[in-house]
């Protein structure tokens, strides 16, 4: 088994620093044009292509930007041999330091890895995982064509998909990672395979919510749809009605187990002693105004964009959204059952603890529906069993500055503690946490549920027998840490 000698020891950052130089120089040898260290001058623009300040400020011994799967399985295959660190960046937008970054290893940046390749006999694409979303609705609107991807134009599409993957079509067509029909993977030992229902189903099935606890995914094959456009937009409320769009969210979410071709997010955020809010009213077809709309529309609004729309104009919006980027941004999430007088609730806790600290800590909070699973074999999150609305309560807080990284945490803790524990009493607390909205200090895997963690504990023996992706590999959300909890 693979230990992995800690950087912060003596002898250990002697041993790891030549280790990483040793394999730093194999990969300049193989690839010198796709290997850059810290003398070179696009190193600085690769540390600053990621959204968070926390990943930021970690400094890779190298970058290195494999063009195919083979140059990323050798990549993969020097660093397992050598015991060396190494990390995994689609399109950089994790929060927390080592989400997707390291300091001293090999940083494995997959922006390279960015085709896009329909294949209309199949009805499916084939996506790198450096991919952004723009890049892949673009495409395929020309061909009027969608797949099930993410709602903020300038994610990557792998680390997306592996953490799960909320869309516009969440309630119509469920997790994004259910629409892939096969995933091409890099193993631990440098082999390449293919894994679908049909070839590898036991990994098929693992990846589907295992994120990196496997392998590294070089391509994803996704599902197509017959695609037409869309109604929408973003509406700016003032924080005067927030009880009358809380009121109205619960309404709409209840209301897609009728039409669930809908959609809505309802965002806060506590910025400089101010409180926003905005809504995103999605129909996933070009028909206008529905009914169904009309409690959201009847919030008063201070500006609008509502109207015919596409798909990569809607997910622009919100990326235009994220402002910050370079913050020290820190997210968390917690899911209660669906509930109009507990969704008040969650957002006086939030207020209360986010209000004070605004002018130099700037608090978000959403609410998003989350999808169903239909089957078991969708995924390996344990929702198969779940009837009516599951509510993942997001946070995301920031600052410009180092020095409130602790207190960043510590009120998301609280207020996640609070919810939970305010959820549990009322009977509507769910343990699932979902992978994309979480943070470093909860515990993803095992939310999964004890069977589905032995499941991919049991898979990944036989995929990652030295338990590389456990240990040399920095990011979230190992099924090690799950496994230690559960005294497995």
């Amino acid at each position: 088994m693979i230990t992995l000698v800690s950087t912060s020891e003596d002898i250990g950052g002697r041993l790891s620093t030549a280790v990483t130089d040793d394999v730093t120089s194999a990969l300049l040898t193989d690839f010198p044009q796709q290997v850059f260290t810290q003398r070179d001058p696009k190193y600085k623009s690769l540390q600053e292509s990621y959204f968070s300040g926390n990943q930021r400020a970690l400094k890779p011994r190298c970058f290195f930007q494999p063009r195919s799967a083979q140059d990323l399985a050798r990549a993969v295959t020097l660093c397992v041999k050598a015991h060396c660190p190494f990390g995994l960046k689609s399109g950089g937008h994790g929060h927390y330091a080592g989400q997707s970054c390291l300091d001293g290893g090999i940083q494995l940046d997959l922006a390279l890895l960015n085709t896009i390749s329909l294949d209309r006999n199949k009805g499916t694409v084939h996506v790198g995982p450096g991919a952004t979303w723009n890049s892949v609705y673009t495409r395929l609107q020309k061909e009027r064509l969608i797949a099930v991807g993410g709602r903020s134009a300038g994610v990557g599409v792998g680390g997306f998909l592996v953490g799960g993957g909320l869309s516009f079509y969440a309630a119509r067509r469920g997790w994004a990672i259910n629409h892939v029909r096969s995933f091409q993977v890099v193993l631990s030992n440098g082999s390449i395979v293919t894994a679908s229902r049909e070839n590898e189903p036991t990994l098929f099935r693992a990846l589907r919510g295992g994120g990196s606890n496997l392998g590294v995914i070089a391509s994803f094959e996704l599902e197509t749809y017959p695609y037409s456009g869309m109604w929408g937009g973003r509406t700016l409320i003032d924080s005067s009605h927030s009880g009358q769009a809380i009121d109205a969210y619960a309404g709409f979410v209840h209301g897609l187990e009728t039409d669930p071709k809908g959609h809505t997010i309802l965002i806060f955020v506590c910025d400089q002693g101010s409180l926003q809010l905005l809504q995103y009213l999605v129909y996933t077809e070009p028909i206008a105004e529905l009914p169904m709309f009309d409690g959201l529309r009847n919030v008063p609004t201070i500006e609008s964009s509502l109207g015919l729309t596409d798909y990569s104009t809607l997910a622009d919006n919100i990326a235009n959204l994220q402002h910050g980027h370079g913050d020290r941004a820190s997210c968390s999430t917690v899911t209660f059952r669906l509930d109009q007088d507990f969704l008040h609730y969650a957002f006086d806790v939030f207020f209360q603890e986010s209000s004070p600290v605004s002018n130099y800590i700037q608090g978000t909070m959403e609410f998003h529906a989350l999808p169903r699973t239909l089957s078991p074999a969708d995924n390996i999150f344990g929702l198969d069993t779940i009837t009516g609305p599951l509510i993942s309560f997001l946070l995301i807080f920031s600052s410009k500055d180092e020095c409130h990284d602790a207190e960043v945490i510590a009120i998301q803790k609280r207020i996640i503690g609070r919810v939970r524990v305010e959820a549990e009493k009322r009977n509507l607390y769910h343990p699932f946490l979902f992978p994309n909205y979480s943070g470093q200090w909860q515990d993803v895997i095992g939310s999964f549920g004890e069977p589905n963690v032995k499941y991919l504990t049991e898979v990944a023996k036989i995929y990652d027998p030295e338990q590389a992706f456990q240990h040399l590999q920095s990011g979230a959300f190992k099924v090690s840490y799950s496994n230690r909890n559960l005294k497995l």
